[in-house]
Order: structure tokens, then C-alpha cells, then sequence
């Protein structure tokens, strides 16, 4: 499995989850030219991709949709609140429930259903043979669903939005401020970072620290607040923050098997 990531934070969300000749959007919030740039690099030309999965009906996930139609004329998946929040024509849907898995070429793909003020929102794990990507990247609480696809995972891409002192003391409104910390709002570091460390099992290599906001957070204390929650379980995965706009990363788990062996020969 090999998952690239193309952005994540309010102005944009996409990844994309390869396996075999199959290759899953999740998300398409990036503005068109950059998500295309980006599938491209990757190797998926218009066309190519197998299908693209919604998370809900927030424009920093959807923002392409319209456009994106006319490059990849593929199935798109949703739950059925986010299919009518939508209303998006000349789709193709494909309308998906939480907890029910569906195939999709070489990857099982199961919805989770999600804490957030949106129609029907929900998260996603990925399986391809034995490894397991699981992507939530808006929630404002977690629940059973989330914390058993947290420990069954490879690699955790996890929304760590906020760091509660900069966001306490930073320009949003209290109104704003109260919605962010809400159980339908986002999730912040210290509420990450706690949530990887009851969950995390040794199997799990790869975390991934996403949607965190411009204003109130930033790389380095998001990590930090990560790092410092997972030490006491004793499971060492790598922890890497997505860029917003502009940069991608990449995790590829041939690549993990590969250093695991190397390392096991010294």
C-alpha cells in the first residue's frame, strides 16, 4: 500500500491510497491543478483513478468535485447525508454507509462514522492484504468505531487541529473558539496525542498529524504533543505532520518492510 497525501488543513484535504493497479481519492479539497499535478506525480493520469471516496460535504474536501469530474469520470462515494448535502451533478455516486465495507479493486474499504458537524461525516480504513491505512481527518470526539480502526492500523492519518494555548489566546471569536473545541468541532493535540497512546498497537509504523490549523497550531508543537503522549506505550511509529497546500508526503509500506528487514539483519 502506498499513501500520498496532497494537503490537509481548512483550505484543502486530499489523499490518495494506492494498491496493485487500484488508486482511491480520499477527499478533493486541493484546487483542481494541484490535485492533478499531484495524482500525476504518482503516477494516476486522467482517468486512472479507481474511484473517490467523500468524507462529508465541507468545501475543504470537495472543493474540486465539480472539476474533477471531467479528469476522472470514476465512481464517487458518499454517505447518503453527504450526497444530498451536495447535490452534485453528473456524478456517478456510489452511496456508502458507516461500518459496511466495500471492494474496490485490490483494497477493502470500510466507512466510520465520525463526531462532526457535518450531514452524515465519516472516516475511513483502507485494507490491502494485512496493512490497514485509517484516515480521520475532521472529528471533534472519538468513539468505539474510531478507536478499534486506530488499533488495527499500519498508519494513523489523525486530525491534531489545535494547540489549546494558541487558540485560546488567538483572534477567533468565542463562539468559534467554543465550536472548535466541541465534540462536533475538531480534535486538538493533547486530545490526539491521548487518543494514539490508548489505542497505537506495535504493529503500527506510521503516524500521520493532520488538518491542523494555520492560525492556532503548528508543526512542531503538534509532534511534540504526540511524541510525548506515545513514548509511555512503548510502540515507536514514525509521527510526521501533513503540509497544507503546496508539499506532499508519501508512505509506502514495501518500503517500511524493507528497513524493518535491513535493521533486523544488524
Amino acid at each position: 500500500m502506498r499513501v500520498t497525501s496532497f494537503g490537509s488543513g481548512s483550505n484543502g484535504n486530499a489523499f490518495l491510497v494506492q494498491s496493485g493497479a487500484t488508486a482511491l481519492l480520499i477527499d478533493a479539497g486541493v484546487p483542481i491543478r494541484l490535485l492533478r499535478a499531484g495524482l500525476k506525480q504518482a503516477g494516476v493520469s486522467d482517468g486512472q483513478l479507481s474511484a473517490v471516496l467523500l468524507s462529508h460535504e465541507h468545501i475543504d474536501h470537495v472543493r474540486s468535485v465539480p472539476q474533477l469530474l471531467k479528469y476522472q469520470p470514476v465512481p464517487f462515494a458518499a454517505t447518503g447525508g453527504t450526497i444530498e448535502a451536495l447535490r452534485t451533478a453528473n456524478a456517478s455516486w456510489t452511496r456508502i454507509s458507516a461500518a459496511t465495507a466495500l471492494i474496490v479493486g485490490d483494497m477493502a474499504v470500510t466507512p466510520i462514522s465520525v463526531s462532526h458537524d457535518a450531514a452524515e461525516p465519516v472516516g475511513f480504513v483502507l485494507q490491502a492484504g494485512d496493512v490497514r491505512a485509517a484516515i480521520f481527518t475532521d472529528l471533534g470526539e472519538s468513539n468505539g468505531d474510531v478507536r478499534s480502526a486506530l488499533g488495527e492500523a499500519t498508519i494513523i492519518v489523525l486530525e491534531s487541529n489545535y494547540d489549546e494555548r494558541l487558540l485560546r489566546s488567538g483572534p477567533y471569536p468565542a463562539h468559534l473558539k467554543r465550536r472548535i473545541r466541541g465534540p462536533l468541532g475538531h480534535l486538538g493535540n493533547d486530545a490526539c496525542g491521548e487518543l494514539l497512546a490508548c489505542q497505537i498497537r506495535s504493529h503500527t509504523t506510521e503516524i500521520w498529524l493532520a488538518h491542523l490549523s494555520e492560525t492556532n497550531n503548528r508543526p512542531d508543537l503538534a509532534r511534540a504533543s504526540t511524541e510525548a503522549w506515545i513514548k509511555v506505550c512503548g510502540a515507536a511509529p514514525n509521527v510526521r505532520t501533513v503540509p497544507r497546500l503546496g508539499a506532499s508526503i508519501v508512505w509506502d509500506s514495501n518500503e517500511t518492510q524493507r528497513r524493518a528487514t535491513q535493521a533486523s539483519l544488524f
